[in-house]
Formats: structure tokens, sequence, C-alpha cells
């Protein structure tokens, strides 16, 4: 009996210390091969978004269920797989809850990433995979505007800028943005948005021009045909384009009319200005600003319609006349035309004495005969009787005038004068000789 139990012991050592070195060997196989989800699981995948910028990350979490619902043990394998971009890490385990994190990085390239994960047999499938749009594919919708958005009549420059949306409404930077133009010329044809989702180029024109911004692919060519053709939407995906009309401001319109005569030097030379408002893209006149061509300038202040302005020459000779209407916006029209400036004919002064010849201490009658130029006044009469008797002022008598005077004793001849001045500052001079005779 006793060899039988030591027999006994000795054969239960051994089994112990086979098992023990079967359960060790069997723990270091385990360490060595990846735990994999068990046949009959799924995974699924969830991304932060389903649009992003170029070169920008977000997160990609799968969870792996076992089929009957639970998390699978923790440390479960999972692959990660992207057509665009990487995953940081391309394995990693499971936590507890069958749940594991990582990062996609989209890379400089533009395009649709499409993103799967698989643990053993268990994969995420043809419709459980991620698919993010990544730069100017995930583009939705691009605004334009111009400031100013309108240029002066005679040309100018504008600011263009395209704002740019992902799909979800979202600002998208780095998208390069492609700029054409009708009309003028753009100092940049391709910009990348900034941080904002803003690219802005220059647009100089002189014509009416519409500013096209568009991102993503580009609409096929149209058909090689003359007949009329309807629109179509191009089939690939990922592109927008918006417009805006920049237009070119309209400057009012300027006519002058000069005076039908020539006019004279010292008169009132009436012009006659016609300012017409534009009709379309306008604004209200400003001023109507006059250079006579003598040096000289007037303002007429915000003319429309038909306005009379005069002007008095000083000189003889031929003037250009410049009018420049102005509106509120600063755009200018400017007229010119000429004028030629006669001289003043000088007025007429004829003297008749009554008699001519009388003894000393007679009265003799001066009829005196003034005639002006139409428009011309007289502005002075003086009479010289030649006797130093000194000159008489007859003041600003014009016509016909009759002046007495009664000469001294003594046999002399006398010259009598009589001068005019008239409006234009011109002097005339008539005469006549009367003589005494005892």
């Amino acid at each position: 009996m006793l060899i039988e139990a030591m027999i006994a012991r000795v054969n239960c050592r051994f089994l112990w210390l086979v098992a023990a070195i079967c359960s060790l060997f069997a723990i270091t196989t385990c360490e060595k091969v990846p735990l994999l989800a068990p046949s009959g699981s799924t995974i699924i995948l969830t991304a932060s978004t389903n649009a992003m910028p170029v070169n920008a990350t977000i997160d990609i979490i799968a969870t792996v269920l076992e089929a009957a619902g639970t998390p699978p043990h923790s440390g479960t394998v999972v692959t990660f797989t992207t057509t665009l971009g990487t995953i940081e890490p391309a394995e990693a385990r499971t936590d507890v809850g069958g749940r594991v994190t990582v990062r996609f990085r989209a890379g400089p390239a533009n395009g649709s990433a499409v993103i799967t994960a698989t643990s053993g047999a268990a994969t995420t499938g043809a419709n459980g995979a991620v698919k993010i749009a990544v730069g100017t594919a995930a583009v939705g919708r691009v605004s334009v505007n111009a400031s100013p958005a309108m240029v002066p009549a005679n040309g100018g420059s504008t600011a263009v800028t395209a704002s740019v949306f992902d799909i979800n409404g979202n600002t998208l930077r780095s998208a390069p943005v492609s700029f054409t133009t009708t009309a003028g010329t753009l100092s940049s044809s391709i910009v990348s948005t900034d941080a904002n989702g803003a690219a802005s180029t220059t647009l100089t024109t002189s014509q009416e021009a519409t500013v096209t911004a568009s991102v993503g692919a580009e609409a096929p060519p149209p058909p090689t045909t003359t007949a009329p053709t309807t629109p179509t939407t191009p089939t690939s995906s990922g592109q927008a384009s918006g417009t805006v009309t920049v237009n070119v401001a309209s400057a009012p319109t300027l006519g002058i009319t000069p005076p039908e005569a020539p006019p004279s030097v010292g008169l009132p030379a009436n012009f006659t200005f016609t300012v017409t408002a534009a009709a379309k893209n306008g604004s209200a006149v400003r001023e109507l600003r006059v250079t006579w061509g003598d040096g000289e300038s007037t303002s007429l202040g915000a003319v429309i319609g038909s306005a009379v302005a005069s002007h008095v020459y000083d000189d003889d000779g031929t003037f250009t006349v410049t009018g420049t209407v102005t509106d509120a916006a600063g755009n200018s029209t400017t007229v010119s035309t000429s004028v030629t400036v006669i001289p003043v004919a000088r007025p007429t002064v004829i003297v008749t004495p009554t008699p001519q010849s009388a003894p000393g201490g007679s009265t003799i009658n001066f009829e005196i005969d003034i005639r002006a130029a139409a428009g011309v006044s007289i502005q002075n009469v003086t009479i010289d009787f030649g006797d130093n008797t000194g000159n008489q002022g007859l003041g600003g008598v014009t016509g016909i005038v009759t002046v007495s005077h009664r000469y001294a004793a003594g046999v002399a001849t006398y010259s009598v004068r009589v001068t005019v001045t008239d409006s234009t500052g011109q002097s005339t001079t008539g005469s006549t000789r009367v003589s005494i005779t005892t």
C-alpha cells in the first residue's frame, strides 16, 4: 500500500508540471497572436464631420460589437484603411467598451476619402464605410461680391471677394478659387481661400463686367453644335460657382450754346449750358464749373436742365469756353466751345453850334447828338467851350441835348470839344469851332 501511494503521488506531481508547462505555452502563444473580433461581429465607424479642408485632421471612432451586441475582449485589434490621406495609427486596440479612436489626416490632395475598418472576419462593409469630402470636393456654395460694386465712367478698380462654404455651410479654407471675367483684367486668376474661407482678386475695367468664381471640378465643354442647347449640370461632384456683376457708372451729359452773334468787349456774353443726369447707373449732379478762356472761372452749382450764364470779356479775340459737370460719384464730363469777341463800337458824338459865328457877348447854342452801340450805356459827358471857362458836366446823357454858352467880347475862334465816356470805359470826342467877330 505504501508503494502504491508513493507512485500515485509522483504521477500527480508530473501531471501538475505538464499542466503548468502547457498553460505557460498557451499564454505565450496568445500574446504573440493578435486578438481579433470573433465571427459574427460588426464594426461601426463614425466621424465628427463629412467635409473638411485639406491638411486638416479629425477623429475616427470604430465600435466593435459581437453577435450578441456586447463588446469583444479588451485589446481586440482593428485595422483601418483610407483611399485618401492617412490614418494614425493604422492599427489600434479596443478599450473595454469595444471602442477605438484614431486620427484621419487629410493631406494636401482634394477628393473623397473612403475609410473602412476590419478585425478578423468583422468589417464595416460597403455601406458602413465613412466618406469624407476633402478640400474642393467638400465645396457646397460660393458667394461673390465686389466692393465697390460700380467703377467710375472712365474706368477703375474694385476688389472681388469669393466666400467659399462646404456642404455643411462652414467656411472652407485652403480651397483654390478660379476667377474669370467677361471684361477688364484680374490681378490674379487663381487664389486660395484664407482662414476665413475668402479669396480676393482685383478687377480693373472700364466696361460692365461679370466675374465668376469657381471652386472644384469644371463643367464639361458645351457640345459642338449650332442648335440651341439646354444647360446641363455636370455629373462630377464637389463643384460650385458664384458670380457678381460690376457696373460702370454713367456720367451726366453737357451741352454749351454760345451767343448767336459775336459778343463785344465789355458787354455781357450769354451762354446756355444744358445738363442731363445719367438715366442708368448715374448719380446726382454736384457741380457745373465753367472756365471762360480768359483766366477766369465760375461755379454754377448743381445745374439740372438749362442755365444761362453771362461773362464780360475785357479784350477782343477768340476764347475757348469749357464746362465740366461732375456728379456725386465723382464722374465728370467736359465739353468746350469757342467764342470770338469783337471790339465794341465807340459812341458817335456830333456837335452843331447855332450860330457858328457871332459878336462878342453873344450866346451860342450847341446841339450835341450822342449815339451808343446796342448794350452800351453812356456814363459821362463833358463839354469844353474852349474859352478857359472850364468843363461843364452833362452826366450820362444820350440822344440829342442842347447846351448854351455866352462868349465874351473880342475877336477869336474857339475850339469846342465834347468828351463821352461809355460803360465799356471807352472815350469818344466830338468837336466843332465857333468864331467871335468883335
